[in-house]
């Protein structure tokens, strides 16, 4: 049986530093501070090159198009990524959203 049962719509989209982008958080471990999140990137809108210090990222595209430094993904599209590989710029035509999943603590660096 599970822990945890929620639906996205009971969570609140939360803006982040960065113009025109917002996250739903999921759920957070707080021993190992895993994470799941869903990601909004809003049409032109671009995330920088960045890198994560302890965080391995599973992410996949839910809606939209996703580009991943300069090249565009659509729908079903799956991304893997080790810690402190720097991934990036992110960003998106007509817009999309993400789920994204953290191995550990977030950080992030550009």
């Amino acid at each position: 049986m599970y822990q945890i049962v929620t639906h996205v719509d009971q969570i609140d989209w939360t803006p982040l530093e960065i113009k025109n982008v917002t996250i739903k958080v999921l759920h957070k471990n707080d021993l190992t501070g895993a994470m799941s999140i869903i990601t909004k990137i809003d049409a032109g809108a671009t995330i920088p090159a960045h890198s994560h210090t302890l965080a391995d990222e599973t992410v996949y595209v839910l809606q939209g198009d996703f580009i991943e430094d300069g090249q565009s993904y659509a729908e079903g599209s799956v991304f893997f990524g080790k810690a402190k590989a720097i991934h990036g710029p992110h960003s998106t035509i007509s817009g999309c959203v993400l789920l994204t999943n953290f191995s550990a603590e977030l950080d992030f660096v550009l």
